[in-house]
């Protein structure tokens, strides 16, 4: 399944089923829930220290709530890029989700994430 060849629709049920995976191992400060929907050579020690660091300095990115606004997929060269409006249970305000998408094989694996 490429993920490009997708409807915006499919695109997010196949995105927010892997957001929520990645919403409850942000919350429950659990890597190998976080990190499970990866390219295998992105689950470094590197990357799990940068995690793990934000997720004991930043209040917000471990107090996501499972409640988010759909803004849209943007389609580029060989990965989309989805976004919500997300919001935390313990920091006011609205944040940006980006999830960067990419058919790998015949899975899609998260190849980047941020939120702002």
């Amino acid at each position: 399944m490429d993920i490009l060849e997708q409807s915006d629709d499919d695109i997010r049920i196949i995105a927010e089923k892997i957001w929520d995976d990645m919403v409850k191992g942000a919350n429950s400060r659990d890597w190998e829930i976080y990190s499970q929907h990866m390219l295998v050579e992105s689950i470094t020690e590197q990357a799990r220290a940068g995690v793990e660091h934000q997720w004991q300095y930043s209040k917000m990115f471990s107090s996501l709530t499972q409640e988010r606004e759909f803004m849209g997929v943007l389609k580029q060269m060989d990965h989309v890029l989805v976004l919500w409006k997300q919001w935390s249970t313990k920091v006011e305000g609205d944040f940006l989700v980006m999830l960067y998408l990419k058919s790998i094989e015949d899975d899609v694996k998260v190849i980047g994430s941020w939120i702002r």
